[in-house]
């Protein structure tokens, strides 16, 4: 969303498969808006040295620098959106023209959500980063996982989080949806180690069953040990509960079928998830050679009671990541999710880039 205001100073201006009813057999599973950007930072003042302001800067950058030689000085930090460098004074008489103004920095979040930030969005190595302002799913990136016809993945403006777009998944109340996007490009993952970060908005709200039922899958990381296919992940389950969870089916790789050592555990967090406002969920899941690890944080925050060291099985060898919904069992009430802002790194994340 852009804001434009009227200068303050003179000559300057600143811019699958399921698992049926599986779910009862997990331990412990028997059972804000997103803030908009703030106005981007002032403009600089001009450098001293020169006898002239030099030229104004565009909305959200610092001051120009003053013809002479001085460079004009950064221009103040704005909340959320970080300014950008000014442009070059204009030349006085008798005067070398001032270098540009350096960027205004970096604001804070409003009311815990993110700040606007200036990191840049790069993918790159076991770097990625999507935030959809292309307008259309990059393919180049991602694949589609969406083996229930009637549901829909799609990049659309109707809530972005940022930017003008979002990912929007459409599923159908009543069914047994899968309707996810995978990133496969930042794998093998570094020490086979890896943090998942992804903005969520659901609508209209989400079923709940005291009894541990309508588990869904958010952010699920897949991969193979010695005895077949592992899937671990953040989701939900039970009373809207956050739930972290690992199945390790044991039937041979890339087999969902309950093989003789099919294990899986997870337990419910008190803390709930809340429909009809984004959700900052961050997912860390990795294996060394005798143990799997997972960590949850949501909007920022680590939930404690999903820490994880497993040790029973082998750990997998990561290979895959998706991103969207899971639902392992007929789900009602929700029919519409939002994500954007998707990172995967090979370090924490949080909710301020």
């Amino acid at each position: 969303m852009k804001f434009s205001f009227l200068p303050w100073l003179a000559g300057f201006s600143g811019l699958l498969a399921a698992c049926a009813s599986k779910d009862q057999q997990l331990p412990g599973v028997s059972g804000g808006s997103a803030g908009q950007s703030s106005i981007a930072g002032l403009a600089g003042v001009a450098g001293s040295g020169g006898t002239s302001a030099g030229t104004a800067a565009t909305l959200g950058g610092a001051g120009t620098g003053a013809a002479g030689t001085s460079a004009g000085t950064a221009g103040v930090g704005g909340a959320s959106q970080s300014g950008s460098g000014g442009s070059s004074g204009t030349s006085a008489s008798g005067g070398v023209a001032g270098a540009a103004g350096a960027g205004g920095s970096a604001g804070g979040s409003i009311a815990g959500q993110p700040a606007g930030g200036s990191s840049a969005c790069v993918t790159s190595g076991t770097e990625l980063c999507e935030d959809f302002e292309a307008g259309q799913l990059d393919l180049k990136k991602w694949s589609i996982t969406k083996p229930t016809a009637a549901a829909s993945v799609a990049v659309d403006n109707t809530r972005p989080h940022r930017g003008s777009y979002s990912l929007h998944i459409k599923v159908v109340p009543g069914a047994s949806n899968t309707a996810q996007i995978a990133d496969a490009g930042t794998f093998p993952a570094d020490a086979n180690t890896f943090y998942t970060r992804a903005f969520f908005y659901f609508s209209p709200d989400l079923p709940a069953d005291n009894n541990g039922g309508f588990h869904m899958a958010y952010l699920l990381a897949t991969g193979n040990n010695d005895l077949g296919f592992v899937e671990a992940g953040l989701g939900s389950a039970g009373n809207k509960q956050y739930l972290g969870y690992s199945e390790y089916y044991g039937a041979g790789p890339d087999k969902h079928e309950h093989g003789p050592t099919f294990t899986e555990f997870g337990p419910r967090s008190d803390l709930q998830v809340v429909p009809m406002q984004w959700l900052c969920l961050e997912l860390m899941q990795g294996g060394d050679a005798t143990t799997t690890m997972r960590r949850v944080w949501v909007n920022g925050s680590e939930l404690p009671e999903q820490k994880s060291n497993f040790s029973d099985r082998k750990p997998p060898t990561f290979a895959l990541v998706s991103i969207g919904v899971l639902q392992y069992h007929s789900t009602p009430l929700l029919s519409d999710v939002w994500v954007d802002d998707i990172r995967v790194s090979k370090s924490p994340i949080g909710c301020d880039k």
